[in-house]
């Protein structure tokens, strides 16, 4: 391990969440030490968008991480889109390069190397629920994986059909969701996160006909659906897992350094232990 030039004042990232957890501090600050570099991540909470994107300019702030509910909302306040926030539309990752904000969605990349942990075959049949910042960057990912056996569903209708046709997908009305058969779950709604754990977006008897069941929701990282598809002895990845590939692309971006995997992820490891 190299160590650190106390004598700077390290380059700082933050989070621009409603909620912060611990997650973002644990692995970024991990793999800082790890390599030695002057960078210190801390999470704030806000509800203040417009505010916090001030403060990122003004402060100089190097990069943020963003989640729900400002994937989509941040935008506007952003100078430049990478590619894939400009597919996705939705932004989980700035970087500010000397007063330049740019918008990255690392969330495609943490659902692509989940989805292929699996090696889920190109015909199977995959239900995702949502149609948020989240769920565009499954429609993306399942996307460029050449997934097209795709139905989506979501609480807001609207927004499910204007996705259902971007994407080349087949809407499902909410209240019929559980009326088709389906290989792959992806639950991309908020539906199951703490505090309101108890609930499941499908039903037990659904899910348990389900060869592979994917929860978004990183907290609490066993959600209620994910609980029921380990009892059941059915592939599962959790929210943690994504939370996980999608943070050390961010670590590229904040640093141009590749990320320490290893030390990373005996961080989030412990994490998960803990909780």
């Amino acid at each position: 391990m190299k160590r650190q030039n106390k004598n700077k004042i390290p380059k700082l990232c933050i989070s621009i969440a409603a909620n912060p957890g611990r997650f973002g501090f644990t692995i970024h600050n991990a793999g800082f030490k790890s390599l030695g570099l002057n960078f210190m991540y801390i999470p704030f909470a806000t509800n203040n968008l417009k505010g916090a994107i001030e403060g990122v300019r003004a402060l100089n702030i190097r990069g943020c991480s963003v989640t729900m509910p400002f994937k989509e909302k941040v935008i506007p306040f952003l100078d430049e889109l990478d590619s894939l926030a400009k597919s996705t539309k939705a932004v989980n990752t700035i970087v500010n390069n000397e007063g330049n904000l740019i918008g990255y969605n690392t969330d495609v990349i943490g659902v692509k190397k989940c989805i292929q942990s699996k090696k889920i075959k190109k015909n199977k049949k995959i239900l995702v629920l949502g149609s948020g910042g989240i769920a565009k960057a499954v429609f993306v990912a399942l996307a460029e994986l050449n997934f097209n056996n795709i139905f989506v569903s979501n609480r807001t209708p609207q927004k499910a059909k204007k996705a259902a046709k971007k994407y080349h997908m087949e809407f499902i009305e909410w209240s019929d969701r559980e009326k088709i058969n389906t290989d792959v779950i992806i639950n991309a709604t908020s539906i199951g996160m703490y505090p309101n754990n108890t609930i499941s977006p499908l039903s037990e008897s659904f899910i348990k006909n389900s060869e592979i069941v994917m929860d978004v929701v990183a907290s609490p990282i066993n959600t209620k659906m994910i609980k029921f598809a380990k009892k059941n002895k059915i592939n599962s990845i959790n929210g943690f897992e994504l939370a996980f590939f999608q943070a050390c692309e961010q670590f590229k971006l904040y640093t141009n350094k590749k990320p320490p995997v290893r030390v990373m992820k005996k961080v989030v490891m412990e994490l998960m232990r803990e909780k």
